[in-house]
Order: structure tokens, then C-alpha cells, then sequence
């Protein structure tokens, strides 16, 4: 009886454990480093996504008395359009029999706290809504309501005091990522963490969280040779 106690606690103990370790915050994976200049964005740092589309001030054309960028996300055409002074404005194209006759289906943005910017943010509007140079907007379509995404716009805040400023550097980025997706593959985890490989994480804090799994998989395994055999 008291045997099976331990292998009742031996397996409790690897699904439980197993449950928590996906939920790890990702800063525990050790003291990194002061930066001094902004690199293009990896969307993992914000969330994971299916696609996603990165571009910069630099990317823009003008056309008329607009800048615009256009390009093609998830199946369809987007034009991310300024006046280069005051608003973005984000649409994507309608195509009437595989043609464009100038219809655009405009998009809303939502700020970081919920707040809806209508189809238009401005510079003061992304300098409010930005943490650490970082501001992510929602993406809503007018018409249907339905969800086109995330809009990411983030700066160096080190050398630009503001978005305007690093939009007049050309060093203002953008992100448009959609089909965001969760990482839940609790097999490549433990994979990882028995064999002493998870990603960013110090060797020692990867030992000493296997080592207690590695105990009880050894038991599990000697109870069940256990067991299986009479003569034991």
C-alpha cells in the first residue's frame, strides 16, 4: 500500500509539474543585457504570430499628398498611408473580380488600454499609448467588426524623445502581425528540460528543475520492473 502512495505522489507530482513549468515567465531566464540601439522587432517579444509584416520609415513612398506603404499580409493587400505630420491611417484593399477600383476597408485601432483611436492614430496618440517606445494597437475591421490583428509602432526612446522625432530620422518601425498563436508544447518543454536544453535558460537552474522529474521517472520506471516481475 505504501508503495502505491509513492507512485500515486511519483505521478501527481509529474502532471502537476508538468502544468507549471509551461507557466514560467519567460524572466527567469536570466539577467540580460542594457541595450543602447533598437533592433527589428522580434515578434516573439510582443506575442506569437502566424505572419507578420515589418516595415520602417524609410519603407514609405509618397503618392499624391500622402506616404504610403503597401503590402500583402494574410491573403490580402494592406496600404499603411500619413499625411507625414500628424496621423497613420490603415486599410486594406477590396478587389471587385480579382480587380481594385480604389475601395478600401478601413481599419480601427485599439490602444493598449482599450481606448478606441478610430481608423487614424496620431504621433501624440502612440506616444501616450507606448511603454518603453512600444506601443501595440488592436486591429478592428469598420465594417464587419471582425479582427485584423496587431499594429506594433516602437522607437529607440535612448535617442528620440518621441515618435515624431524618429519618424523625422526615419528610424520610427512598424509590425503588423496576425493569427496570433499560443506555444503550449509541454512535449519540447520537458524534452528540453530532462535533457538539460532549454532555450535561454542558465545550466544550472535547468538542472536543479530536472533533477527532482529525473528522480521520479526513475522511480516510475523501478516500480513498474517492480511489479512486472514475480520473483521480485
Amino acid at each position: 500500500m505504501a508503495e502505491q502512495r509513492t507512485f500515486v505522489f511519483a505521478l501527481t507530482f509529474i502532471m502537476l509539474f508538468s502544468t507549471l513549468f509551461i507557466s514560467v515567465p519567460t524572466d527567469l531566464q536570466g539577467q540580460g543585457q542594457t541595450g543602447n540601439t533598437i533592433t527589428p522587432l522580434d515578434p516573439s517579444m510582443v506575442s506569437d504570430y502566424g505572419a507578420t509584416e515589418y516595415f520602417n520609415a524609410t519603407d514609405f513612398t509618397p503618392w499624391l499628398t500622402l506616404l504610403v506603404y503597401e503590402y500583402t499580409l494574410n491573403s490580402r493587400d494592406w496600404v499603411c498611408s500619413t499625411d507625414d505630420e500628424t496621423a497613420f491611417d490603415l486599410n486594406a484593399k477590396i478587389y471587385w473580380f480579382g480587380l481594385w477600383f480604389g475601395q478600401l476597408d478601413a481599419i480601427r485601432f485599439i490602444s493598449p488600454t482599450g481606448v478606441d483611436s478610430s481608423v487614424s492614430i496620431t504621433f501624440s496618440e502612440i506616444e501616450n499609448d507606448a511603454t518603453d517606445g512600444v506601443a501595440v494597437y488592436s486591429l478592428i475591421y469598420v465594417n464587419s467588426g471582425s479582427t485584423a490583428g496587431d499594429f506594433v509602432v516602437y522607437w529607440n526612446t535612448t535617442a528620440y524623445a518621441d515618435p515624431n522625432d524618429a519618424w523625422d530620422n526615419d528610424v520610427l518601425y512598424f509590425l503588423h502581425g496576425v493569427d496570433i498563436t499560443v506555444n503550449t508544447d509541454i512535449i519540447s518543454l520537458l524534452v528540453g528540460l530532462l535533457f538539460l536544453q532549454l532555450p535561454d535558460c542558465p545550466l544550472l537552474i535547468n538542472a536543479l528543475l530536472a533533477t527532482p522529474v529525473w528522480a521520479c521517472v526513475l522511480y516510475l520506471i523501478w516500480f513498474i520492473i517492480k511489479e512486472s516481475l514475480p520473483f521480485v
